[in-house]
């Protein structure tokens, strides 16, 4: 649901919290990268390792991951958020 604008109504300022602004982020990224970011991470490789390699911010990673999820593409998004969890460290 979106409360930020279009027709839908805006929420108060003083009671509403805008996720993600001021950040970096990049919510986009062409289809072949979104590939390899699921290759590398079927094949056990870390959130911060599959950063390095498709020289993306680790949020932007795990946010692909999660839309995969969502998708049914990937079943084990539960590993990203596991204590000494694969977003925080470096596996290869």
């Amino acid at each position: 649901m979106n409360t930020l604008g279009g027709n839908a109504p805006v929420l108060p300022q003083e009671k509403s919290k805008v996720l993600f602004a001021d950040s970096d982020i990049d919510f986009g990224m062409p289809l072949w990268q979104f590939k390899e970011i699921l290759r590398l991470w079927r094949d056990g490789k870390s959130v911060m390792y599959i950063a390095k390699w498709t020289s993306r911010n680790p949020h932007e990673v795990f946010f692909a991951l999660y839309e995969a999820w969502m998708a049914g593409k990937i079943d084990d998004i539960e590993k990203a958020f596991a204590t000494g969890s694969k977003l925080l460290k470096g596996r290869e």
